[in-house]
């Protein structure tokens, strides 16, 4: 017998018998899910009649609509868009040829691919750990628990700037780690606060730089609906305040009205943390030094004069143009006689491809979704006019987010972004509204999508974490949506005013 085994031959086969049943279950599940998906995309528009405003073709699209959404929920992200993308090439409103333009040629779609490549570099040399490492080790968090968990939080909202799931896997590393040390237990309160703001730490790092995904996807939308520039050093102007202001209001609320029991880490020192995981070696400092220079490139167009020959320069090969410059320099670099890219390795390891292929269809499809040919956003403007118009900007911004944020927690963020940016355009510029101050409050509250597990991705994985129970992840994840609702509503509408 091989030692440690503690299965029997026969719970060995029923548990062979059991995971045969799972992916039978699974298999016939799958079977369903095409059924519904295939029906709504392509039978559902040519048998309902019109609906309002909405024309017989936009009642084929609000099906494909409908059937991507219901994919995306029961099946994953990748199998629904590739179909959605055949169903609408089947409606004839465009051909595929003309469609792959707009969708795997989209300039944002082609950055986002590039930057899964770049940022795969920087996460593979270890530099998460490294913030990890650096942010935990502060003199200033010994015997404080509530700066150390504050300091903690925000150690993941910045490594949420190069991976967001690499982030939250890390940070609960080091949860587990101070738990064990300092007496903690699952389900402890500390803990539960701690495991659920991890992952609502790394989605509020994840609005502050524009290219990260929701961030781009937004602005990508909302540059085709209203052709419009994007200032991306205005952008995070804007947004690197507000969520830091989410950031330390959440933590205060947690301190004086969640109030866990912290008395363990009262005797809390630094020195669990290994000095050698707090010195960065070549390779990491290379891959940090790269990643600097990308974001400055990145934000500087904004911030000078468009006579200038950088700036001109910079605006010509665009951000595809800039991640490009990025990798091309890393295989110029070479440590023990191997370049920094290796980029086969980081395309097949690095790449999300059910986030790109859902890219090139989200994309492209806001636009396709609101076209006066389909009557759809005729529709919604007629449902949402007596709601919306005649409001004050400021009012009118409100109830939009108040409208996103309960959305966002019932279907995918970015959907529910690109459904609203058409209406907010429509609507808002004849109210007189900031239209851009608009989207950028709008990308804040769609990341705030935790109090449900489908609402999200880091929703799921905090519902999927045993360290915490349901009953408990539902409290504080409603009370970080009502706090970061608030806090961008008082504040984030004025800032974002003031910015743009």
């Amino acid at each position: 017998m091989t030692k440690g085994k503690t299965v029997s031959v026969g719970q060995e086969n029923i548990t062979v018998t059991e995971e045969k049943i799972k992916k039978k279950r699974e298999s016939g599940l799958i079977l369903v899910h095409a059924i519904v998906v295939s029906f709504f995309m392509f039978i559902f528009g040519r048998i309902c009649p019109p609906l309002g405003a909405i024309t017989p073709l936009g009642m084929q699209i609000l099906g494909i609509f409908i059937g991507m959404l219901y994919g995306w929920t029961t099946s994953g992200m990748i199998w629904p868009s590739l179909l959605g993308m055949v169903a609408f090439a089947g409606t004839g409103m465009m051909p595929m040829t003309d469609f792959l333009k707009v969708s795997f040629g989209n300039e944002t779609v082609v950055f986002i691919l590039f930057m899964f490549v770049f940022t795969a570099v920087i996460d593979e040399v270890g530099l998460i750990n490294f913030i990890a490492n650096w942010f935990i080790s502060r003199k200033l968090v010994a015997g404080r628990p509530w700066v150390f968990s504050f300091i903690l939080l925000i150690g993941c909202f910045v490594a949420s700037q190069i991976n967001m799931f690499v982030a939250i896997l890390v940070f609960w590393g080091i949860i587990y780690i101070v738990a064990e040390r300092f007496g903690f237990q699952k389900y402890d309160g500390w803990t539960t606060f701690m495991v659920t703001s991890v992952v609502v730490a790394s989605a509020i790092g994840g609005c502050v730089l524009p290219y990260k995904l929701v961030p781009l996807a937004m602005l990508g939308v909302y540059r085709t609906v209203t052709g419009g520039e994007i200032n991306f050093f205005q952008y995070v102007c804007f947004s690197l305040p507000i969520t830091l202001l989410i950031m330390v209001v959440f933590v205060l609320v947690g301190r004086l009205i969640i109030r866990p029991d912290v008395k363990g880490l009262a005797n809390l020192s630094v020195d669990f943390v290994n000095k050698e995981d707090l010195r960065l070696n070549k390779k990491q400092k290379t891959a940090f030094l790269y990643l600097l220079i990308f974001i400055v490139l990145m934000l500087l167009p904004g911030a000078l004069p468009k006579e200038l020959a950088l700036r001109q320069f910079l605006d010509q090969i665009g951000i595809v143009g800039i991640v490009m410059l990025m990798i091309v320099f890393m295989f110029w670099t070479y440590f023990d006689g191997k370049p920094l890219m290796d980029f086969k390795k980081m395309a097949s390891q690095g790449v999300g491809w059910d986030i790109f292929i859902i890219f090139s269809m989200v994309i492209p499809f806001a636009s396709i979704f609101t076209n006066d040919v389909t009557g759809i956003k005729q529709q919604m403007l007629a449902m949402l006019q007596p709601v919306l118009a005649g409001r004050s900007p400021m009012i009118f911004i409100f109830l939009v987010m108040l409208l996103a944020v309960i959305l966002t927690n019932l279907a995918n963020n970015m959907v529910v972004g690109a459904a609203l940016i058409p209406v907010i355009y429509a609507i808002g510029s004849v109210s007189g509204v900031n239209i851009m101050a608009a989207v950028a409050v709008l990308i804040i509250v769609i990341n705030l999508a935790f109090i449900t597990p489908a609402a999200s991705p880091g929703a799921a994985m905090i519902f999927a974490n045993e360290w915490v129970r349901a009953k408990d992840i539902y409290k504080i994840a409603f009370v970080f949506v009502a706090v970061a609702f608030l806090v961008t509503a008082i504040f984030g509408i004025i800032w974002a005013n003031l910015v743009y």
